[in-house]
């Protein structure tokens, strides 16, 4: 078995044609006469030692049972000799060999998410290991065009002969002796981050848009929400203070992102966990939190899941987003003496009313709250008259919100297709308002012959019924998610990917927000304006009322309401470039009011924050943990 293993590697390597890049990195190492750990995640394991192609003597540190043996007599072919334990799980006498095998010069490959998971979240024991043997981590990823992810609690990949290959060698990470617990957790994290940031990049390089692996903290794949959702949690507390923040879903995990970013950067002590409630706002917000910040979905309002995942956390503080108010959470977290603070308050009217008739249940609930921090004084006053205690306007923390993220080569590659072609987004759009699109892009086609028109549902779990539906109406698409081109025949390109909203902005140049035509309260526009786009808006914008209003007095946005109001719009804006420029320099304008609102709240938080982690002014992490 061991030799067919080792036969069926070399086979995978010699018919692959490969790309390295960083390996200047562990020469270099080499040439300075330092050892290193190699660290890469278990479900890369097959085609690593390929990459290492006898650099220097090498160790991998290999599980005790018997499918490590296997693999431990199969890494004998290239040269590597086994050391048998765990950095997680005890492993005393594999520690100590460890040590002896790196002060000895030698180098160790270790899987930080060995032997058994959770997968791609590094144990504590790579960061100890490094710190006692003076030693620098260093990542090594790989990715293949053909493969096949295997259903294990790794998804390992079975690499295929006859495709693209890459190796990527990350930056070593340097780990001082020194460090404390709070230290050591920064470290792992930051090992846990590069890696994965690592595999995503090798994964795209070779075709596959979007990595098969669990995403960062993921333990079970399917059944992670479930489990998490009964209080069940698959990473430690970390060491100090911890805040804990809630935000139900895409639109408000978008919206606290700049905010638990800054808390980070001037409170280096503080440690954060975001809870929410979708699995599409779990995928978004846990490949943008930064290091010493972690995602768990929130518990069901049920006391003994409540109690369970209390019980784990012990936060120091708790931050709930606008209205999302589960009574059994909120008030046990309270009856523990945990201080709450209600961020971005948001109660439509229909919310309101409901309330009215509990005003048993939401008094108590909103009476537990230090603070309400609301979106605006009609906020305010719902608020008061609920029960709460203490209340405050602050403004929309949406209209702070971190920019959209956008990747330069997948712009680069999408300008390259549309080339001069005219073409205008419409951005979140909910069901019945990819219909109107479809009926304004037939408007506009006429006008403005090579029309592409850009569509990015709300939620792309439904992009295989607008596919059809779009396809029955006659016209051509291309779909992001099946990574088809955008050709001089695509009437539509259908964006239905996650976390790209910002790409398509970028494109664009006139957006539509969606969510608004069909009384769904609409969308943050905002982030079009901070990317260049003129906005336009159906009648409904009552989620964003403040910020809507703001670009329409600023004469940065249009109201539409319907599919030929929504296509004269466009036409205008298209005909007149310099009416577009003007309306999206005026748009960015107002939407720069809106980021001295997290200064506000900020400074609203400090009396709780500043019993907790004092602030300071760190531009950037502590030298030892740079690479």
């Amino acid at each position: 078995m061991c030799w067919v293993i080792h036969c069926y590697i070399r086979f995978v390597f010699r018919t692959t044609s490969w790309s390295v890049e960083g390996s200047e990195r562990p020469r270099c190492l080499r040439a300075e006469g330092r050892a290193f750990i190699l660290a890469f995640w278990h479900g890369r394991l097959l085609m690593i030692p390929m990459a290492w192609q006898r650099l220097a003597p090498m160790h991998m540190l290999i599980s005790a049972h018997p499918d490590g043996q296997i693999i431990a007599d199969a890494v004998t072919y290239f040269g590597v000799d086994s050391i048998a334990g765990s950095t997680s799980r005890g492993g005393s006498a594999a520690l100590r060999t460890m040590l002896k095998r790196l002060k000895d010069g030698d180098c160790v490959g270790v899987t930080p998410d060995g032997p058994r998971g959770p997968a791609m979240t590094a144990s504590i024991g790579i960061v100890n290991v490094a710190r006692l043997a003076r030693v620098p981590i260093l990542p090594l990823t790989y990715a293949t065009s053909r493969r096949r992810v295997l259903a294990t609690w790794d998804r390992f990949h079975l690499a295929l002969p006859f495709g693209r290959g890459v190796y990527l060698w990350g930056e070593s990470i340097e780990v001082a002796a020194d460090l404390d617990e709070a230290g050591l957790e920064h470290a792992r994290r930051l090992v846990e981050e590069r890696m994965v940031e690592m595999v995503r990049e090798a994964d795209r390089r070779v075709g596959h848009a979007k990595s098969p692996l669990p995403i960062v903290a993921d333990t079970s794949g399917p059944a992670r929400p479930f489990r998490e959702r009964q209080g069940d949690s698959s990473v430690p507390r970390p060491c100090g203070p911890l805040v804990w923040v809630h935000a139900a879903s895409v639109g408000e995990a978008t919206a606290i992102l700049r905010l638990v970013e800054r808390l980070l950067q001037s409170r280096p002590a503080l440690e954060i966990l975001v809870t929410t409630g979708t699995v599409t706002s779990a995928d978004l917000i846990e490949r943008r939190l930064p290091v010493r910040a972690r995602h768990q979905f929130v518990p069901a309002d049920l006391p003994h899941w409540i109690a369970r995942f209390l019980d784990h956390w012990r936060p120091d503080l708790a931050l709930w987003v606008e209205s999302e108010l589960w009574p059994n959470l909120v008030l046990a977290t309270h009856t523990r003496g945990i201080p709450m603070v209600l961020v971005n308050g948001r109660l439509s009217e229909r919310s309101y009313r409901r309330w009215r008739w509990g005003p048993g249940l939401i008094g108590p609930v909103l009476g537990a709250f230090n603070l309400c921090l609301a979106q605006d004084e009609d906020q305010a006053a719902r608020f008061r008259l609920l029960g709460a205690r203490q209340v405050a306007t602050v403004g929309d923390l949406k209209a702070a919100a971190i920019a959209l993220p956008i990747s330069r080569s997948d712009l680069l590659q999408l300008r390259g297709w549309i080339g001069s072609r005219p073409v205008w987004l419409a951005a979140s759009t909910h069901a019945g308002e990819e219909q109107i699109a479809a009926r304004a892009h037939r408007h506009l086609a006429a006008q403005h012959p090579g029309l592409l028109t850009m569509i990015v549902p709300r939620h792309p779990a439904r992009g295989h019924s607008i596919r059809a539906m779009l396809t029955a109406e006659g016209l051509r698409i291309a779909c992001r998610a099946r990574r088809e081109a955008v050709t001089r025949e695509t009437d539509i390109y259908l964006a239905d990917t996650m976390g790209e909203l910002g790409l398509f902005y970028r494109l664009a140049g006139i957006a539509f927000i969606g969510g608004s035509l069909v009384a769904r309260g609409g969308h943050n526009p905002f982030e079009a304006a901070r990317l260049d786009c003129a906005v336009l808006h159906g009648p409904d914008m009552s989620n964003c009322a403040g910020m809507a209003a703001a670009l329409a007095a600023g004469g940065a946005a249009e109201t539409v309401t319907g599919a030929e109001a929504l296509a004269q719009a466009v036409s205008a804006l298209l005909v007149d470039s310099t009416l577009r420029a003007e309306r999206a320099a005026a748009g960015a304008r107002i939407a720069a009011t809106g980021l001295g609102i997290l200064d506000t709240v900020l400074e609203r938080l400090t009396p709780w924050l500043d019993r907790l982690a004092p602030v300071q002014n760190v531009a950037e992490p502590p030298r030892s943990l740079r690479a």
